[in-house]
């Protein structure tokens, strides 16, 4: 079986193509902030706290991310999951996508990351404890 947030979405917007950029290349705090918020309005709204559906397209790059980038583009990772995984809500309409809970999609992803956190919620920088908060509300959810 699939996994509910393997879903097929239309073509993603160049602003959300810049914003993955943007995270794949974050190499200092202020780069991962500014990229992890562009995420958060590319597939959103920032402001209101709320996600579209279209952000279930772009998880799987999210988790080669985060498997793979270096610390600053692995913690803007985490913080947009933070965001989107606990106080974003779907935008009113866009709750459902073919028949789907979008939240409920995004949160199985979120919980699936558990392994790869684990390993990366080790040390005292940045990274870690944005794996050790992303760690916690996972937790919280599962409890």
């Amino acid at each position: 079986m699939k996994p509910e947030y393997d879903l097929v979405l239309p073509a993603l917007s160049d602003s959300l193509e810049k914003a993955l950029l943007a995270l794949r290349e974050a190499s200092d705090e202020q780069a991962a902030v500014d990229a992890c918020d562009a995420f958060l309005w590319a597939t959103g709204n920032n402001h209101a706290g709320t996600f579209y559906p279209v952000v279930l397209g772009v998880l799987p790059a999210l988790e080669q991310i985060l498997v793979s980038g270096r610390a600053w583009a692995q913690r803007a990772v985490m913080e947009a999951l933070i965001d989107l995984g606990g106080t974003f809500v779907p935008e009113q309409g866009d709750e459902t996508y073919l028949g789907v809970s979008v939240r409920e999609a995004l949160r199985t992803f979120i919980h699936s990351l558990r392994r790869h956190l684990v390993g990366l919620a080790t040390g005292n920088d940045a990274r870690a404890r944005s794996a050790i908060d992303l760690l916690e509300l996972i937790d919280d959810q599962t409890a």
